[in-house]
Parts: C-alpha cells; sequence; structure tokens
C-alpha cells in the first residue's frame, strides 16, 4: 500500500512539475547586457523581422564612453521636424542615468551625451511633447513616486515639474492622454499591475475602479502605448523564459465602461536566434506614425557564454499568479 501511494504521489509531483515547466520552464539562459534598435516598418501587428544592422551596442557604447561595463535599454524616441531623439536608459556600474542619441534619418545615431542625471535609478524615459512643451515620465521607483520631468531647452535640462502620485513604489509607468481617457499603468515590485485615471495630465491621479489589474507575467509595462486603427496598445513584457525575454502587445478595451487590457499579439518581439546582439530576449519597444509609415525602437540583451540557470521560485511565483488572475 505504502509502495502504491510513494509511485502515485511520486507520479502526481512530476505531473505538477511538468505542467510547472511547460508553462514557465525551470532553466533559463542568464541575462546579459542590453543593446538598442530601430527599424521603419509598414506592418505594425504583424511580428516585425529585426534589421541586425540598426543596432548600437553596447560595446559600441563602451567605445563611445570610453569606459567599461556600461549598456543602454529601455529606449523612446521623439521625432521633432528634421530629427529623432532617442532617449535610453544607461546603466553603468552605478544607478543608470538617462542618455540621449540623435539621427537626421532614423539611423546612424550620434551620441548627445547623458541629459538627466539623478542620486537614484532612472530608467524607461517616457519622452513626449504635450501642448507644445517637452515631458519625460520616467521610472523613479527608487524614490517611491512617480515624478513628471519638463525640458526647458529640449532636448536637454529636464527638470522636476510634478509629482504625479505620491508614495508608491511603481515601475515603468506607461502614459496614454487622449480626448477620452488619460491613463498610467505600471507595476509594483511584487508585479501587482494598476491603471490610474486623471482629468489632465498634471490633475489628480487616481486609482481606477473600473479596471482589475493583474498580477505576475505580463503585467509590467514594456514601452509606451501607441494608436493603430483607432485602437490603443500597449507593449507588455512576457517573463516566460525569464526577465525581459519577449514582449507582447495588448489592446485597451473600454465597453460598458469597463477598462481592460486585452492581449492581441503572444511574443511580438522575442529573442533572435540569428542576431547575437539579441539572443537571449528583447524587453523594451516603442513604436509611432512618422509620415505615411511606423517607426520602432527596441532594446535586447546578449547571452554571451550559453549559461542557464535555475528559477523554480519565479516559476511556481508566476502560476500561482495564474490561478490568482483566474478567480479574482
Amino acid at each position: 500500500m505504502n509502495k502504491k501511494l510513494l509511485l502515485f504521489s511520486g507520479v502526481v509531483i512530476l505531473i505538477v512539475i511538468s505542467i510547472i515547466n511547460y508553462k514557465y520552464p525551470l532553466i533559463n539562459p542568464v541575462v546579459g547586457k542590453w543593446s538598442v534598435g530601430y527599424s521603419f516598418t509598414d506592418e505594425v501587428l504583424k511580428k516585425p523581422i529585426i534589421d541586425q544592422e540598426n543596432i548600437i551596442t553596447y560595446p559600441e557604447v563602451d567605445i563611445l564612453l570610453k569606459k567599461s561595463g556600461h549598456y543602454i535599454a529601455d529606449p523612446f524616441f521623439i521625432k521633432e521636424k528634421d530629427t529623432f531623439y532617442l532617449f535610453v536608459e544607461l546603466k553603468g556600474k552605478n544607478d543608470a542615468d538617462i542618455a540621449l542619441f540623435t539621427s537626421a534619418e532614423g539611423e546612424n545615431y550620434e551620441y548627445k551625451g547623458v541629459v538627466l542625471d539623478e542620486n537614484f535609478h532612472l530608467s524607461f524615459p517616457q519622452v513626449f511633447k504635450h501642448k507644445n512643451e517637452y515631458y519625460m515620465l520616467p521610472e523613479t521607483n527608487q524614490t517611491g513616486n512617480v515624478i513628471l520631468y519638463k525640458s526647458v531647452d529640449f532636448p536637454y535640462n529636464w527638470q522636476k515639474t510634478d509629482t504625479l502620485i505620491r508614495n508608491q513604489n511603481l515601475k515603468d509607468p506607461a502614459l496614454l492622454l487622449s480626448e477620452d481617457l488619460n491613463l498610467i499603468v505600471a507595476v509594483d515590485d511584487h508585479m501587482q499591475q494598476y491603471m490610474f485615471t486623471a482629468d489632465s495630465l498634471t490633475g489628480t491621479w487616481t486609482e481606477a475602479e473600473n479596471y482589475t489589474g493583474r498580477l505576475g507575467n505580463e503585467t509590467r509595462p514594456g514601452g509606451r502605448f501607441f494608436e493603430f486603427n483607432g485602437n490603443h496598445y500597449l507593449p507588455i513584457q512576457d517573463r516566460r523564459y525569464g526577465y525581459g525575454s519577449a514582449v507582447s502587445i495588448f489592446r485597451l478595451s473600454n465597453e460598458d465602461d469597463h477598462l481592460e487590457l486585452v492581449r492581441e499579439q503572444k511574443e511580438y518581439l522575442g529573442p533572435q536566434e540569428n542576431i547575437k546582439w539579441f539572443n537571449r530576449g528583447m524587453h523594451q519597444l516603442d513604436i509611432q506614425r512618422v509620415g505615411a509609415e511606423y517607426y520602432m525602437v527596441y532594446d535586447g540583451d546578449y547571452n554571451k557564454t550559453r549559461e542557464n540557470y535555475f528559477q523554480v521560485k519565479r516559476s511556481l511565483k508566476f502560476v500561482y499568479s495564474d490561478l490568482y488572475n483566474l478567480f479574482q
């Protein structure tokens, strides 16, 4: 009887482990250093073909800085007149800063230096123009606040102009400003997703009562909202194969006065086997219309040594989160 019970228990455990491993693999490639790519596209919701020539690699960044151990990630861009302004997280040995590259044609970018440096970690440099003023809403999670910056000499000299959300640690606050709706989507340190709304950019931001935030995987923004065919879409990080392994696309639904993010494209961006700089994963996308086409910037990382590591805790946590989302 005991042998049968042990055998049955062993089979059940193997089945459970197999299910968990299928959903969120227990062994994943080690996260590497990040590089940034860019390209034009006329296919917005179809998986893009990544241009292996248009990449600012992390070794190139080391050459530009005349230092070693740096990389760039979290790219956002804005095109003004004849210039593309590419803002990135610049990570070194200490906290990350926000740096700038510029280009006249959307390629062959030139490094312009650090444009925002604080005594805390900065990333997700979400730059935008609103009422003829230039703003940036980066991640300022370490401060416990969501801080809005304004440029008094674009693209330089960024100064704090407002605190949109106070006393809450939030990562990657993706902003949408529209005629019908203003909202911010972000996650906390436990990957609980939140949505906030306000009547204006500098209005009072409060948690949306008509939105149920998810927990776990595919909750953290991987870029800003973009508009296509009358709908708003948000890139969301997919961590099935480890941190920042892919980006999925979610559509914002606002039916019957209920807000919802609905997945439209699974793994829109992901590991690029034929591009070594992105061979481990991709986790950020900024896509906007530029003239008759769309232009996109993205990042990915390089698992140079092909090392792997166990992520048992992460896999169990995400399976639990999926069950939580199912029954909430």
